[in-house]
């Protein structure tokens, strides 16, 4: 799987900012949104990835933070899609924004080292 795949499939999805990285994890985008369109997003990114390894109602586990610490880590509001498919690790971190009305999506596709 490649991240364009993925994108592709969101490309329809309402957002304001994009931001898109490759380092030696792998590749990566950053999305922005309104928490209006919160729920499309939730529902396409499981409809991709299965359902989030973690909800934004349920906390984090120290594994979830080792998993995450690279990219900002993971914390109790926040959600986490993980699917692992062959050498490559993709992950789906969702960071609402606290009393901005915003989102931020960081979309991962990793190797796994």
């Amino acid at each position: 799987m490649e991240l364009v795949d993925i994108i592709t499939q969101v490309k329809h999805l309402a957002c304001t900012q994009k931001k898109y990285h490759v380092d030696r994890h792998g590749e990566y985008v950053q999305l922005v949104f309104r928490n209006t369109y919160l729920k499309s997003w939730l529902d396409k990114i499981e409809a991709i990835l299965g359902a989030p390894i973690k909800k934004a109602d349920q906390p984090v586990t120290e594994e979830l933070v080792e998993l995450t610490e690279d990219f900002g880590e993971i914390f109790d509001h926040q959600t986490l899609f993980l699917q692992e498919i062959d050498d490559q690790r993709v992950m789906a971190m969702f960071w609402p924004w606290r009393n901005q009305g915003m989102t931020t999506l960081k979309l991962m596709i990793l190797n796994k080292i």
